[in-house]
């Protein structure tokens, strides 16, 4: 209860703030506000294409990409909702003027504002599939309070436009923010036109080695799970390290990727072999180094499945997991590889050669039916007007 009036307060105070800046003319520029920012990077750095069009990226806490490599001096960079209040001031200025907007997640501050009708808010999200439930299709959303419940709908009907990479995410979204089938752009995924681009990935090879010399030459084996609702603060890590040591020669490494959710990566064991990988921006820079990636419920094998390589699904509590988060499938469509419960049985998979390249053909079509390498460049010339860039 307390909970509630503390965010009512908190949406009272962004609203009075954003109506005022309202009254301000709306300018030709946009708005990245990303809580992760995969998404936005692609779709910034080509839209830093046109000089004249000014960027503000608003970022909060868990956004690990750095907007500052954008190739244009029209930028700003600010955070949002952390301790920097003079920031987030800022941001409900940028918000309430720009004249497109870009979301990567579920914003609670959108509940409570009303854009202008030449105003165009755009969903990216920040995946390219969904294994795991999530808005009206999570099953502990009919918990929540019917204040709850309203501002969630409120957040969902500001999104104008969602690009899709495919029917079935077009269907997943409609049923978790009930919203229409027109507000979908079957564009594909901007993030996705990384894995189409040869020099990008090769000047990615290159980085991630340069940061990390010591898994040049190895075998790399990424283990990159998502968040347990419970486990936000410090993750019960199941995956067992010594093992891995004990079990794989010398010619493997294990990188370590938890969500950006998880807060507190201290407790995970270090050692040459072993690399917590949080702290490097760019997720699918990890991937193009990686010859094995390791998961559970995480939306990483949608852009994996590009690059055709092993996947493994480490799913220790997937009756559980169910229950309180749910699952759209339990088939080949959102596990493309062998499903285990130990550790040991990660380690068999990673010895075993064997890759059923039909299994993840068929889950990588299937998901990413319009991600073909264009999907940036085709979505905002679906977005913008002409005269805008």
């Amino acid at each position: 209860m307390l909970k509630e009036v503390l965010i009512s307060v908190y949406l009272i105070i962004i609203k009075i703030i954003f109506m005022v800046f309202n009254l301000l003319p709306l300018q030709n520029k946009t708005v990245f506000l990303s809580s992760f920012g995969d998404n936005a990077f692609f779709v910034a750095r080509e839209l830093s294409r046109s000089e004249e069009h000014q960027l503000i990226f608003i970022n909060q806490a868990r956004c690990k990409i750095d907007f500052s490599s954008i190739p244009t001096k029209n930028k700003k960079i600010l955070s949002f909702e952390t301790k920097n209040f003079i920031d987030t001031y800022k941001s409900i200025y940028h918000l309430a003027t720009s004249k497109y907007i870009f979301v990567d997640n579920y914003v609670g501050i959108l509940s409570t504002v009303q854009f202008r009708k030449d105003v165009k808010c755009v969903q990216l999200w920040h995946a390219a599939g969904a294994i795991k439930r999530f808005g009206w299709s999570d099953p502990t959303t009919i918990d929540r309070s019917e204040q709850a419940k309203t501002r969630f709908q409120q957040v969902y009907d500001r999104f104008h436009f969602i690009p899709v990479g495919s029917k079935q995410m077009a269907q997943i979204f409609t049923e978790s923010f009930h919203l229409d089938q027109n507000r979908f752009l079957y564009t594909g995924v901007p993030q996705t036109d990384f894995y189409f681009d040869s020099i990008a990935k090769t000047k990615s090879l290159f980085r991630v080695g340069e940061t990390y010399p010591s898994i040049q030459g190895k075998k790399i084996v990424l283990y990159a799970p998502t968040f347990r609702k419970d486990e936000l603060e410090k993750m019960n890590f199941k995956f067992d390290i010594d093992q891995f040591l004990e079990r794989l020669d010398e010619k493997y490494v294990l990188l370590i990727r938890l969500h950006p959710s998880v807060k507190d990566v201290t407790h995970i064991k270090r050692h040459p072999r072993v690399l917590v990988v949080n702290d490097y921006p760019h997720v699918n820079e990890l991937m193009i180094a990686s010859d094995i990636l390791v998961t559970d419920y995480s939306s990483i094998p949608f852009e994996f499945s590009l690059l055709r390589r092993k996947m493994i699904f480490f799913t220790y509590d997937l009756a559980s997991y169910d229950k309180e988060q749910g699952l759209w499938d339990e088939t080949s469509l959102s596990f493309p590889g062998p499903i285990v419960k130990t550790t040991s049985e990660v380690i068999d998979h990673i010895l075993d050669p064997t890759i059923d390249f039909h299994k993840i053909d068929s889950f990588k079509n299937h998901w990413n039916t319009f991600s073909t390498g264009h999907a940036t460049k085709t979505l905002i010339s679906m977005i913008y007007d002409d005269n805008d860039l």
